[in-house]
């Protein structure tokens, strides 16, 4: 068979991550990690697994036990897929069967590595599913049949080797920024009246998948007027009018790797006030680039936001900031709190964010809003998108 041409990461990288989640493991005095299969939110909760693999995406079950110290397993369908990755990959050698049925796989490699101390990635804790993702029936299973094996929650265990990017995963952050950005233009390129939006949604995920990004990513897309549509997830039919908004949240994937941008469109004369609070957010989104330094806590982040907002005639409000990756990474910054439990700790070199400052005047079931992909550098904070941040009328 012909070895699969995808996008895949150094050997040292693969050092890298198994150091950091190993070093974590010891701390926690654990002798084994285990991701279990989930291809839900996008792909994104098999983000754990894929991060230690590069096996995952396009609705790829897979689930991996890292011992602390033998041989990473990943269980994936059958042999066909064994073969595959096997040849996709270089990182992993121990690839098992599970014929649909993971935790048997699961038990046995436990067993071989006598573990006595197992950490579950995604019992609880989440980012964006706080109540986990684990398979009940899995899980049973396991503590069933291991009945002497202490399994105990280990999602921020993995959220924390996750948090910062290293120059290789950033270069694929970028890369995906870039496909968004052509994605969008074809979007740009088909919006009239008449169109359905079915059709400008097909057109992104086209231009995705001829740039070598992926099919099962987020395309939030929303049309009508006059208040500013949700950006939903479900696609429909219907067809674009003139004095619609378009209201988008788009990302884009490259190798698992994950960029997300914005950009509403007016179909027609853009609305005076939603001109006027798109600025506002640009401006603030320009001023707050200069203040996302390493070592700024997130409270002063948010804190500034919304001296920012509240000066300029508005309301904070929404997501401020989360972090993009392979899935939904952590940390993530809500607008409108300041008592978060997570304020005291600060921006690190290699956080990466979607970073979108919203402004509320009144009742809003939306917003129009400046925001793109940005990464925590030395030097400060730096856009990885390149398109201008514009509310465009069309």
């Amino acid at each position: 068979m012909e070895k699969p041409i995808i996008p895949t990461f150094s050997q040292s990288e693969r050092s890298r991550r198994w150091g950091i989640v190993r070093d974590l493991m010891r701390r926690a005095n654990l002798d084994a990690l285990i991701c279990l299969p989930n291809q839900g939110h996008w792909d994104q909760f098999g983000a754990d697994a894929r991060y230690l693999t590069q096996i995952g995406g396009f609705q790829t079950e897979v689930a991996v036990v890292i011992p602390l110290v033998s041989d990473v397993t990943a269980i994936v369908r059958g042999e066909n897929e064994i073969e595959w990755w096997g040849l996709a990959q270089e990182w992993v050698k121990d690839i098992r069967p599970s014929r649909r049925s993971y935790a048997e796989p699961v038990i046995q490699r436990l067993k071989e590595i006598g573990a006595q101390r197992v950490g579950v990635v995604g019992i609880e804790g989440l980012v964006r599913a706080p109540e986990g993702i684990v398979s009940w029936a899995i899980y049973e299973k396991l503590r069933t049949m291991l009945p002497q094996v202490r399994f105990e929650n280990a999602t921020g265990l993995m959220q924390e080797a996750r948090s910062v990017k290293s120059p290789e995963e950033i270069a694929f952050i970028e890369r995906a920024a870039e496909i968004i950005g052509l994605a969008i233009e074809a979007l740009v390129k088909e919006v009239r009246p008449g169109v359905p939006e079915s059709h400008l949604v097909a057109e992104m995920l086209k231009e995705i998948m001829k740039q070598g990004g992926e099919p099962i990513t987020m395309l939030l897309f929303g049309a009508g007027g006059p208040e500013v549509p949700w950006a939903q997830r479900v696609v429909t039919a219907r067809p674009l009018k003139i004095g619609d908004l378009i209201n988008t949240e788009v990302e884009a994937k490259y190798g698992g790797y994950i960029a997300q941008a914005l950009q509403p469109i007016s179909l027609g004369p853009r609305p005076k006030e939603l001109e006027k609070i798109f600025d506002t957010t640009k401006v603030i989104f320009e001023k707050m680039l200069k203040v996302l330094n390493p070592g700024t806590t997130f409270g002063e982040v948010v804190a500034f936001y919304q001296d920012q907002v509240r000066s300029a005639g508005y309301e904070p409000d929404a997501a401020l900031m989360h972090g993009r990756g392979l899935g939904e990474d952590a940390p993530m910054l809500w607008g409108a709190r300041r008592d978060f439990p997570e304020s005291q700790a600060s921006l690190k070199v290699g956080h990466v964010f979607i970073f979108k400052p919203a402004a509320r005047k009144g009742e809003m079931r939306d917003f129009i809003r400046a925001g793109d992909t940005i990464v925590i550098e030395r030097s400060g904070a730096r856009r990885l998108g390149k398109r201008e941040l514009t509310f465009l009328a069309l």
